[in-house]
């Protein structure tokens, strides 16, 4: 018999060694730790429930419910994969918790398995030294796991508040369509009531008299007289409502008719002032059109006059040079016909 199953295995126990080995994933746990510290687990997590409870969901109640959950959570996280390794199964098996109902059970039944002999996984004891209070990694995760709890708690707890409020609306309505409906019962029966009682009285009077009995009748007589024209007069009333309901139906409905036609007209309107918008827009372009294409006229012919007053210029300019070239030469030639007629008259006196 080896040291294992020498071991005292009670709640306490289970309970330090989870705690000891909350994030040692490498060995082994027995079936029985496993199941006394779930165990064990599960009643601290229920207490501090009913911590919760008993304070109405006060906010520091929740948040220490969220830490010691968080705790509860790594430990049986990491207690289920070493009671994976003491059955030689692998830990991935944890993932089939993500399936609804199917998956569950089968990490039930693989974590219910014996111990195999056969086992390749660590042994089921911890390094000697290896505390995971000194690893800052593990308080990180703690907290993250935590602060999630947190929040899923609250989202929880609001979800409810809501619930409990739409079921407290319900329950006044149905209440107060209740009290009428009492409030109407207890009116009619007062009513039924009276009229037996008055039936009664009505008959003890018949036997004492006959004159008693015809006086009854023309009481009763009146008393009918006056409930039909009660009733005449509720169904008056109720015509009348209805009459009133269908002129007030007819009112809004010529509201709403009239409504859509100044609906109409103010679109019509709208369409008639943008079609006119429209129109003078046209116009204005067409003007300034107009405008520009005479302004261009304009410059055309003032071009075409600066050219022809050019062209005369030039004409006027070459006919004076012609002129004063003719004038030149008409007294180079007069010059030259004195100088001949000189030399002429010079060559005759030297004759003579």
């Amino acid at each position: 018999m080896n040291n294992e199953e020498m071991e005292n295995h009670n709640l306490i126990t289970a309970f330090k060694k989870m705690w000891s080995n909350m994030f040692y994933i490498e060995g082994k746990t027995q079936r029985v730790d496993f199941w006394l510290g779930y165990v064990t687990v599960t009643i601290i997590d229920l207490l501090f429930f009913t911590l919760v409870l008993g304070t109405n969901g006060s906010l520091w109640s929740v948040i220490l419910y969220s830490i010691v959950s968080a705790f509860g959570l790594i430990m049986t996280f990491t207690a289920a994969i070493r009671r994976l390794h003491d059955a030689n199964f692998s830990a991935h098996f944890l993932w089939l918790l993500l399936i609804p109902i199917f998956g569950v059970v089968i990490v039930f039944v693989l974590l219910i398995t014996p111990k195999s002999d056969e086992n390749r996984h660590a042994p089921s004891t911890k390094p000697a030294g290896m505390k995971w209070e000194s690893n800052i990694l593990n308080w990180l995760i703690i907290i993250i796991t935590a602060l999630a709890l947190f929040g899923l708690n609250e989202l929880i707890s609001n979800a409810a508040n809501s619930s409990n409020n739409k079921i407290d609306v319900t329950n006044t309505s149905d209440n107060d369509d209740s009290s009428s409906s009492d409030s109407s019962s207890s009116s009619q029966s007062s009513s039924s009531s009276s009229e037996p009682s008055s039936e009664s009285s009505s008959s003890e009077e018949s036997s004492s008299s006959s004159s008693d009995e015809d006086h009854d009748k023309h009481d009763d007589d009146e008393n009918d007289d006056q409930d039909q024209s009660d009733d005449n007069q509720d169904e008056d009333k109720d015509k009348n409502n209805d009459d009133q309901d269908q002129e007030d139906q007819n009112s809004t409905s010529e509201q709403s008719s009239s409504s859509e036609d100044n609906n109409k007209e103010n679109a019509d309107n709208h369409d008639d002032q943008y079609k006119s918008d429209n129109q003078s827009n046209d116009d204005n372009n067409k003007q300034d059109n107009n405008d520009q294409q005479r302004q261009e006229d304009n410059k055309q012919t003032d071009n075409q006059s600066n050219e022809q007053s050019k062209q005369t210029n030039n004409q006027d300019n070459e006919k004076n040079n012609q002129n004063d070239n003719q004038n030149k030469q008409q007294s180079q030639n007069e010059s030259s016909n004195q100088q001949e007629n000189q030399n002429s008259n010079a060559s005759s006196s030297s004759s003579n």
